[in-house]
């Protein structure tokens, strides 16, 4: 049986079922970048399957009863099978053998090695149930990453606290805009400036960064990585001391108030496993019933609160604004983390007004598909804990110390290096290196969204992002220039184009490949530059990220203020391509580590 050739023409899940079909037995080796992987068959049955990075196992699995043995060996197997399934590119080639090889590509898999093969049907069943359940974390993960938005907290009304330990300084720089905001959607300085772009970025005689080869990308990260993990790991031990009494000071309580019992259910449960006491409210009435009770009991709380949802008497639908009113009147005043769909100039000012110090954008949920849902609110409620919540919980222990300061701008050594002018045609390939080495080494799937943004604007001078759901690209937030009066962080989220429907945004997530040149005809596309503007834009480019061999965002780039064109986007899309990956890893991670803790257990 002749069966070998590239996994880019024949992917791997189609090889297992034609060699399953023919019944045959032995081995389909697969070249890996780290070495070799194979998946052994007997009879059409597969019995064992490894891959380049699969250990050695356990000598302790031999001297288990054969139940709990197989049980093991069948884990070990459909991670190998996982994470081969996912391979984009390799050579592959099957190996006719008369009998179940004891050795495959030099390495001894008898240990590894079922008595009974499993039909691969069932096991591609499984694993496709796998990859749609990631593919729902991994786009959940992408819109997770832009929740919050650029205004992040509000350093004014932080300012009105101090601290009982930490300095008001400190205090006020880790809740700055620049802290909270993700830096690769700001431009700079204060809100009234977010719809400049730092045009003197965008050389107009050279762009470096978009001359680099496929190979030097790939290639970027090794001797970096080496660098920096010596200082990281300086950094947290330096940190954790700081971060250890700033907890033991933090408030412990969050007041969650949501007219939807499913989504306090599940954010309650997350938040609670973070060591939160979560005590939930249904209405803006019952919210203020629990406050009091929070108050007589001398707790200290973060009230996180849904902005859309029904007033009392049905007035309005900001009940998350009559919660805070109400607070108030019982004098009140709990740091306030507001939840919300969209977020306009005149709801960022009632805002600022009413003292919130947090917006969040919440994910678009849909209660017919289950498992999106879940994952929705579970990255959601994970970058929150992360990256919000912890500053809040500090601040509800604080006491008010009079006025609130005026905002002061961020030094400019402190600024990401994102939003400072380049100084030397050498930097952009610095910088794709520091990206690579974040992005390899990243284990948080919320980071990594946020990196491709931060590498596109190396090319473009704007960029928007959308996340691919339920048949629909939805905006999450972008850079550069917009309409006046506009900011383009908040105007990508008033852009939603539906995929059902023939346009350049459908061709590229359905064959999850990157366009770029001048725009074609196109409805969706035309609804989307009317709402951004044209300006001088004469190029685009739209590339897709694909994850589980979907594509589950799109990036939208081009230079409206000096109307080139894009230019060679390779290093751009392999990177994309790369961050794509690195999401597959970040869940089978946790799926392996899962794993290796139930075959450790078993061995106890």
């Amino acid at each position: 049986m002749a069966l070998q050739g590239n996994l880019e023409d024949l992917p791997l899940l189609d090889i297992i079922q034609i060699v399953s079909f023919s019944k045959k037995t032995g081995y389909l080796g697969v070249r890996m970048g780290e070495g070799e992987g194979a998946i052994v068959f007997h009879e059409g049955l597969v019995v064992s399957a490894f891959t380049a990075n699969s250990p050695a196992p356990d000598p302790r699995l031999s001297t288990l009863p054969p139940p709990a043995r197989e049980t093991a060996i069948k884990r070990r197997l459909s991670f190998a099978l996982e994470e081969l399934a996912r391979l984009r590119e390799g050579a592959f080639g099957f190996e006719l053998t008369d009998s179940i090889p004891q050795t495959v590509a030099g390495r001894d898999i008898r240990a590894e090695t079922l008595a009974v093969g499993i039909n691969p049907q069932e096991m591609l069943l499984t694993l496709a149930q796998g990859m749609d359940d990631d593919r729902a974390q991994s786009a959940a993960a992408v819109e997770a990453s832009f929740a919050t938005p650029a205004e992040g907290i509000v350093a004014a009304e932080l300012a009105a606290f101090v601290p009982p330990v930490v300095p008001a300084e400190a205090v006020r720089s880790a809740f700055s805009d620049e802290a909270q905001a993700p830096d690769e959607l700001q431009a700079g300085g204060s809100a009234s400036e977010w719809q400049t772009t730092d045009s003197d970025r965008y050389d107009s005689d050279t762009r470096p960064l978009a001359k680099l080869t496929r190979e030097a990308v790939a290639e970027a990260a090794t001797a970096e990585g080496a660098a920096t993990a010596p200082k990281a790991a300086e950094a947290a031990a330096a940190a954790a001391p700081a971060a250890e009494a700033s907890a033991a000071a933090a408030a412990r309580t969050i007041l969650l108030v949501d007219d939807e019992a499913d989504v306090r259910e599940v954010l309650g449960r997350l938040f609670g496993a973070a060591g939160f006491e979560i005590v939930e409210a249904g209405d803006p009435g019952e919210a203020a019933k629990l406050a009091g009770q929070l108050r007589a009991d001398a707790k200290p709380f973060v009230l996180v609160t849904d902005l859309g949802m029904p007033a009392s008497g049905g007035a309005s639908f900001q009940g998350g604004f009559e919660v805070i009113k109400r607070l108030w009147k019982m004098n009140l005043r709990p740091p306030v983390l507001m939840m919300t769909e969209s977020l306009s100039q005149a709801l960022r000012l009632r805002a600022r007004q009413m003292g919130v110090q947090s917006f969040v954008f919440k994910p678009t949920l849909s209660k017919l598909n289950p498992r999106q849902f879940e994952a929705d609110l579970a990255a959601f409620a994970s970058k929150l804990v992360k990256d919000v919540l912890p500053h809040l919980a500090e601040v509800a222990v604080l006491r008010p110390k009079g006025p609130p300061a005026r905002k002061a701008a961020a030094p400019a050594e402190a600024r990401d290096d994102t939003s400072a002018p380049a100084e030397s045609a050498s930097r952009p390939f610095e910088f794709l290196k520091r990206r690579l080495v974040e992005l390899r080494q990243g284990g948080d799937a919320n980071e990594i969204a946020t990196l491709v943004m931060k590498v596109a604007r190396e090319f473009f001078e704007r960029a928007l992002l959308f996340v691919v759901k339920n048949d629909e690209a939805r905006g999450l937030g972008g850079f550069g220039l917009a309409p006046r009066d506009e900011t383009l962080n908040l105007l990508a989220r008033q852009i939603t184009i539906p995929l059902g429907e023939a346009s350049l945004f459908k061709d590229v997530a359905r064959e999850r490949r990157a366009f770029s040149g001048p725009p074609p005809s196109d409805r969706w596309l035309g609804h989307m530059m009317g709402r951004i503007g044209r300006f001088q834009s004469r190029g685009i480019a739209v590339l897709p990220l694909v994850a589980h061999r979907e594509t589950i965002a799109m990036v939208f780039g081009d230079n409206p203020e000096t109307g080139r064109d894009p230019g060679s986007l390779e290093p751009l899309e392999v990177f994309v391509q790369q961050a794509g990956i690195a999401l597959e890893n970040v869940f089978l991670q946790k799926k392996l580590q899962a794993a290796e803790d139930k075959d450790r257990a078993s061995l106890r």
